[in-house]
């Protein structure tokens, strides 16, 4: 049997490489990837007793849309999964159509709760690293679809222990909620690091709203920053989305925006003045006359 058409046995304590997912061989190639005449299928035999966890990675980049089933003897089995994304691009964890939310945020870990091992589908996103960790349990299938999202990071003037102690994520969450006139569960926080303070927050349309609505939102969130309306209890510094730089050191910096500065930075002065106008301090004049 080609080796590609053998499945893959995980080893919870092995090497990466033991772990590595490859698909059953296409015969049919568009250039460097195969044709998918048929659907791609990762069979795998894999120990799952209750707690065990597996970092899987695979021969080719991993898919943006993937169906997963745990089928095994005992209804007791379940693992744990983590896959390391190579871009930070929003996903959703789906049992039975439904969206299963990561677990709630964790202020000492500054990042999602950990994984507990209660039911199929339980995940968490740990941000920087970029790496979904979902849950699976015995007859359960799960879904990971990419998710529609406005991707931003903003850096402030704050330290983490004031941010805490300021409320941390639901304070934050709550002002951008309030200032974009969205619900709250609308803002997923991604990551919180130090640097001055960074943020890496995702915003998704409410459920049955359409992609436009999202846009809107994407909108209003770049005019409220570019006109510093947007408060988010300290000097805001930098703001980046997928799109573009809405802020750069405490400058506006979004198109079709004045360069205004809302955070006085030792460089934001400069960055403010506009280089395609020039302002002569010496006396000129107009000569009509033609020799």
């Amino acid at each position: 049997m080609d080796r590609a058409m053998q499945p893959i046995i995980f080893s919870a304590e092995g090497t990466e490489e033991a772990n590595t997912m490859n698909a059953y061989m296409d015969h049919v190639w568009d250039g460097f990837y195969t044709g998918q005449v048929r659907l791609s299928r990762f069979p795998v035999i894999m120990h799952a007793t209750r707690g065990t966890v597996y970092d899987v990675t695979f021969t080719g980049t991993p898919a943006q849309n993937m169906t997963w089933k745990l089928v095994a003897e005992e209804s007791s089995a379940g693992a744990m999964i983590r896959i390391a994304y190579p871009s930070a691009l929003s996903r959703s964890i789906l049992v039975n159509g439904k969206i299963i939310e990561y677990n709630q945020w964790n202020k000492n870990l500054n990042q999602y709760g950990e994984i507990k091992f209660e039911f199929c589908g339980e995940n968490r996103y740990i941000g920087v690293k970029n790496i979904l960790e979902f849950y699976i349990t015995a007859g359960c299938t799960l879904e990971i679809k990419p998710r529609d999202a406005i991707q931003s990071m903003v850096r402030m003037e704050w330290t983490m222990k004031a941010f805490m102690a300021g409320g941390g994520t639901t304070a934050f969450v709550d002002r951008v909620a309030g200032t974009l006139g969205i619900h709250a569960s609308q803002i997923k926080v991604v990551s919180v690091y130090e640097g001055s303070l960074v943020i890496n927050y995702n915003i998704v349309a409410a459920e049955g709203e359409s992609d436009s609505t999202l846009t809107a939102i994407a909108a209003n969130q770049l005019n409220k920053f570019a006109t510093g309306e947007m408060d988010l209890g300290a000097p805001i510094l930098d703001v980046i989305t997928a799109e573009e730089s809405i802020v750069s050191d405490g400058t506006v910096s979004a198109k079709g925006y004045e360069p205004i500065v809302i955070t006085k930075t030792s460089t934001s002065a400069i960055k403010a003045r506009n280089p395609g106008v020039f302002n002569p301090n010496l006396p000129t004049y107009i000569d009509e006359s033609t020799i």
